[in-house]
């Protein structure tokens, strides 16, 4: 759960800095295909091929209807609506960027096409996906590649883009000994399931709950299960004891920058397996689907839920002190969770078969912070009996329609121990900014060095963010303050954090002024190298993605 708060991204200004200074084709250009190239490569992938609009679009003159305008008002804040279509995004900045195509608006208002590509491929088959590849590498196409449209950093839309729809490509297999591909003969399968591309988390865990099993995946019900989550790194409510999502991953299916499958494993082009795990973005080739291992049902969840109420900014202060020093005995515990830090001040942690002891201390811990003239606490213990009755309270989509930014970092037990006084002055010093965790947590960290995802998670308790919004109608210049401001937060907290500390790429600041190092670190380097060999031509691109050079300023 997120509570209602820090989770998206923002916008942008299209910030053109391509890969090797190679220019691509945008709509604009003289270069964009004809509309008789367009029908012709429509016809070869069987009529799949989609003219893109917003969302709202429906609702002005040029494309209205007045049944599908309806359904988009009553559905505008639905995440399930939303990834259905093609045009749409989980956050509406990333649909429009500086222009406008408002749902709420007069019929004759503007409605312009923003970062919605102007075409997309509705896939139905690995063959939809391999045509569209070498379409857009054959033609030098922006390509851009969507599958729910959750995403903080823009990545899966882009103006002047061709892009690739994953979403419908549905279809679980559940495996009781799965062996990769090109495995020795001594290797031993394990429980595992493999997902299509266009999976979603809740779906999974209801058919995962049949199987008595679970999959280490988001909190989020409607994100994709097979794609930016687990290449972002993907932290879960199981990662204490699991990992995270990239951890999980035996197999992956891909189609390359040249059109072609390829399977990736610790056995076939492992460097190239490495990269994708971490690497983030769509960078490392189209996912047509991956193979999860797979771990039995915890018998019930162990939840605490926490609420505080201040009557001044002396006891917010020293409460939020004590917050942040008990998180690291509480992750100690086995414990991962959320918290918004405004007012008031909420807070809830769980752990896969917790014990009653052990939930009736964090309840203790935490009345014991709130033990401070003028606070009131409300403090408690649930059990659930079983993950998916767990998930029917917890699991939702925060800020579905919003415009959000997300500057955040990893944060250590020591730096929420010792450098207690530098995080409140964040806090204090930027109070238009709303501070929370998006996630809390002591993550497994057996596959770390396996992986591409950012060294620092070996030592982190928590996703620390600081965001800002606005609502669609507001100035331009009123947004471009709060981009600048939310810069501003970034370069504070890579301060606190110091050197070798960074954040959670999926969820970080889209205008993040040191991403190489925040979002990988010391492992960006090789990074660059794998992404030049398996992408020469920098087909695969996308905002502060490794080799794409494609930076959004604010």
């Amino acid at each position: 759960m997120k509570f209602n708060r820090i989770s998206h991204l923002l916008p942008l200004f299209f910030g053109t800095s391509f890969a090797r200074d190679r220019h691509h084709c945008l709509l604009s250009d003289p270069c964009w295909p004809s509309l008789s190239d367009w029908k012709t490569f429509n016809q070869s992938i069987s009529g799949r091929l989609v003219a893109s609009r917003p969302a709202a679009a429906v609702c002005h003159r040029e494309n209205y209807n007045e049944a599908l305008c309806a359904t988009a008002r009553s559905n505008w804040t639905s995440s399930d609506w939303r990834t259905a279509q093609p045009g749409a995004y989980s956050a509406i900045l990333w649909e429009l960027g500086p222009d406008q195509c408002f749902i709420n608006t007069t019929i004759d208002a503007p409605c312009q096409q923003g970062l919605v590509a102007s075409y997309s491929v509705r896939a139905e088959s690995i063959e939809d996906i391999q045509a569209s590849v070498k379409f857009a590498a054959k033609r030098n196409l922006y390509l851009v590649v969507k599958n729910t449209g959750h995403d903080h950093l823009g990545r899966s839309s882009g103006k002047g883009s061709f892009s690739i729809w994953t979403h419908n490509l549905k279809g679980r297999e559940w495996h009781d000994e799965f062996v990769p591909k090109g495995a020795k003969g001594d290797v031993k399968g394990l429980k595992a399931v493999t997902l299509r591309a266009g999976e979603q988390w809740l779906d999974v865990y209801r058919d995962a709950d049949t199987q008595k099993r679970i999959v280490v995946g988001g909190s989020a019900r409607t994100v994709g299960a097979a794609g930016g989550w687990f290449t972002g790194g993907g932290h879960s409510p199981f990662s204490h004891f699991h990992g995270l999502g990239a951890d999980n991953v035996l197999e992956v299916s891909i189609v390359t920058a040249s059109g072609d499958t390829k399977t990736l494993n610790a056995y076939n082009d492992p460097e190239h397996f490495w990269a994708i795990r971490g690497g983030a973005g769509n960078s490392w080739g189209i996912i047509t689907s991956i193979t999860y291992k797979t771990h039995p049902n915890p018998t019930h969840i162990s939840t605490v839920i926490a609420q505080f109420t201040t009557n001044s900014s002396t006891a917010q202060r020293q409460l939020l002190s004590g917050i942040f020093k008990v998180i690291p005995g509480i992750t100690d515990a086995g414990y991962t969770g959320y918290a918004t830090l405004g007012a008031p001040i909420g807070l809830v942690f769980s752990q896969a078969n917790g014990t009653n002891a052990t939930a009736n201390e964090v309840v203790k811990t935490l009345n014991g912070i709130g033990n401070i003239t003028g606070v009131e606490t409300q403090a408690g213990a649930i059990e659930f009996g079983s993950w998916m009755e767990y998930s029917a309270s917890f699991l939702h989509d925060p800020n579905i329609a919003t415009n959000v930014i997300d500057p955040s970092r990893l944060v250590t037990a020591e730096v929420l121990t010792k450098k207690t006084e530098e995080l409140l002055k964040i806090i204090e010093d930027f109070p238009d900014l709303h501070a929370g965790f998006n996630f809390i947590g002591k993550v497994d960290n057996r596959e770390r060095d396996n992986t591409a995802v950012h060294s620092i998670w070996k030592h982190s308790r928590g996703v620390f963010s600081m965001n800002t919004d606005w609502k669609d109608d507001a100035p331009k210049e009123g947004i471009r303050h709060k981009k600048l401001r939310a810069v501003e937060v970034s370069k504070a907290l890579a301060k606190i954090v110091g050197e070798g500390g960074g954040t959670y790429v999926n969820e970080a600041n889209p205008y993040e002024p040191f991403w190489k190092e925040a979002f990988w670190g010391e492992k960006y380097e090789r990074l660059e190298r794998i992404k030049k060999r398996v992408d020469p031509e920098g087909v695969f691109m996308c905002n502060r993605c490794v080799g794409g050079e494609v930076v959004y300023e604010p």
